[in-house]
C-alpha cells in the first residue's frame, strides 16, 4: 500500500510554494527574478505597505532592485511568471500573459495594479516566524555563492548572519529589525509555534551541517528558530533553577535572554526549538561555562523537550 503523505497546513504549503519556484537556470544558476520579486514584496509587507501597486512604480522600485542583483531590469517577467504560479495578483486582468516569449507589451499596454496575493501579504505581513523561514530559504536555494547583504539592507530585512565571535549569545533580538518592539510582536500562540516550527522541520534536513559563510567555521542557524524559542518563553528564563533574571528589559524593550543549543551544533545537535532553550545571562554562563554545566546540560535537554511538548499541544 502507497504510504500518503501528511497533509501540509495552509502557511506550509505556502512556504513550499514560495521556495519551490520554478526558475530560469540557462545561465548555469537560478535567475534572481522571483526570489527577488519575492523579498521585495516581503519587505514591503513588513512595513506595512499597500498591497497593490501601480505598474508605474513597480517598474521602478523592482527594475532597480533587479538590475542591482545583477539581472536585466524586466519586472513584468517574474510578475507575469509569479501570476501564473498563484502567488501574485493582477485585479480585473484575467488574460495576464505568462512568461514565456516577450510579455513586455502586455504590460506596457494594461499598466495593471499588482502585488502578492492577499494569502502572502497577510503571512509576510503578520508573522515575523514565517518571513524569516522563507527569507532563509530563498537565500540558501537560490543565491547560492552570490552576496545578498546589499539587497537585504536596501529592503530592510535581516541580513546573513555573520561566522560568529567566540563567545557571542544566540540572542534572537537582532532577527526582529532595528525598532523597538512590543512583547505582541514576539509572544507566540500555541498554533503559531506549532506551526512555525513545521515549517522548519520542512528544510531542517537540507540545512544541517551547512556553514556560514560557506566554508566558514560555524554552523548555519535559522533565525526563526530563535525566535520560536523566545516567544515560547514568554519571557522568562527556561531554566527551571535561576535564581532571578534581571527584570529589567533592552533598549527594544526585550527580555534579557539567550537562545541556546543546548547540544552545539557542531557536535550534530539539532537547530530545532526541542533542542533550544532561552536562558538569562547568567544561566547561560553557568550552563557554558560553570562547573556543574554538565549536569545543567541535562536538564535543559530535558525541559526544552518538555517546553516544546506543551507548547505544541496547547497544554
Amino acid at each position: 500500500m502507497t504510504q500518503a503523505h501528511p497533509t501540509r497546513t495552509a502557511p506550509e504549503d505556502l512556504l513550499h510554494r514560495l521556495t519551490h519556484l520554478r526558475v530560469n537556470r540557462s545561465s548555469g544558476g537560478p535567475a534572481l527574478y522571483k526570489p527577488v520579486t519575492l523579498l521585495w514584496a516581503m519587505a514591503r509587507a513588513r512595513r506595512g505597505a499597500e498591497r497593490l501597486l501601480s505598474w508605474s512604480e513597480t517598474e521602478r522600485e523592482l527594475g532597480g532592485l533587479l538590475a542591482a542583483s545583477g539581472v536585466p531590469p524586466r519586472p513584468h517577467y517574474p510578475v507575469a511568471s509569479l501570476s501564473r504560479d498563484g502567488l501574485w495578483s493582477l485585479p480585473g486582468q484575467d488574460d495576464a500573459p505568462t512568461a514565456h516569449g516577450d510579455p513586455r507589451p502586455w504590460f506596457t499596454e494594461r499598466r495593471p495594479l499588482g502585488g502578492p496575493t492577499e494569502e502572502v501579504y497577510d503571512l509576510f505581513r503578520n508573522s515575523a516566524v514565517t518571513r524569516l523561514a522563507v527569507q532563509e530559504q530563498l537565500l540558501e536555494l537560490y543565491f547560492g555563492d552570490r552576496d545578498p547583504a546589499p539587497l537585504l539592507a536596501e529592503l530592510g530585512l535581516p541580513g546573513p548572519e555573520p561566522d560568529a565571535v567566540p563567545g557571542e549569545p544566540e540572542s534572537a533580538e537582532r532577527d526582529l529589525g532595528s525598532a523597538a518592539v512590543r512583547p505582541e510582536q514576539w509572544l507566540l500562540t500555541a498554533t503559531e509555534y506549532e506551526q512555525g516550527c513545521r515549517l522548519l522541520e520542512l528544510t531542517e534536513q537540507r540545512r544541517h551541517g551547512t556553514r556560514v559563510p560557506a566554508g566558514g567555521s560555524r554552523p548555519k542557524r535559522s533565525r526563526a528558530a530563535r525566535l520560536l524559542v523566545l516567544g515560547r518563553s514568554e519571557g522568562r528564563c527556561e531554566n527551571p533553577e535561576c535564581s532571578g533574571q534581571p527584570a529589567e528589559l533592552t533598549d527594544r524593550g526585550l527580555p534579557l535572554l539567550e537562545v541556546d543549543h543546548v547540544r552545539d551544533l557542531a557536535l550534530g545537535g539539532r537547530d530545532h526549538p526541542s533542542r533550544m532553550v532561552a536562558l538569562c545571562p547568567n544561566c547561560h554562563a553557568v550552563k557554558t561555562r560553570g562547573r556543574s554545566r554538565e549536569r545543567l546540560r541535562a536538564l535543559l535537554l530535558r525541559v526544552a523537550e518538555e517546553r516544546h511538548r506543551e507548547m505544541g499541544t496547547g497544554k
